[in-house]
């Protein structure tokens, strides 16, 4: 009797061992590995979506507002009050091309000394500012070297 106890407690728990087993070999099988992995991407690319169509959205939006403001500015710029101004200040500036420029060399320093410092604050190289000002790399290093001072 002691026998058949011994193994049927043998046999459940073998039982319950393959079940345990079973399921751990089927978790860590290609398959189901695949398919875990298809279900990300899936989640990933349903992700990816929304986040495309709240930028478009967001985009066709800024859209219609931007087009809104133009047509404010061509109804602004039709008024007539609106061009005698406008005219107005660009005689009195000086610009009649209506045109601002942005050469760094409008802004005149007085001396050669002012042109120099302006243009290496401006990150220009040493052989540009030869080419400039036509002037020779010692003027320039010169021109340098009293800047630091």
């Amino acid at each position: 009797m002691n026998l058949l106890y011994i193994t049927l407690i043998n046999l459940i728990l073998i039982f319950i061992f393959y079940v345990v087993l079973n399921n751990k070999i089927n978790k860590n099988s290609t398959s189901s590995l695949l398919e875990k992995y298809a279900r990300e991407v899936e989640n990933l690319i349903i992700e990816l979506n929304r986040s495309v169509e709240d930028v478009l959205n967001l985009s066709e939006e800024k859209t219609a507002d931007l087009k809104k403001v133009i047509k404010k500015a061509e109804k602004l710029l039709n008024n007539p009050a609106v061009k005698k101004t406008l005219t107005s200040s660009k005689n009195k500036s000086g610009n009649t091309s209506g045109e601002i420029e942005d050469n760094p060399l409008n802004v005149k320093p007085k001396n050669l000394m002012e042109r120099t410092n302006r243009l290496l604050s401006m990150g220009y190289s040493k052989e540009e500012i030869i080419k400039i000002l036509n002037i020779n790399r010692a003027e320039v290093d010169f021109l340098e070297s009293l800047n630091s001072k």
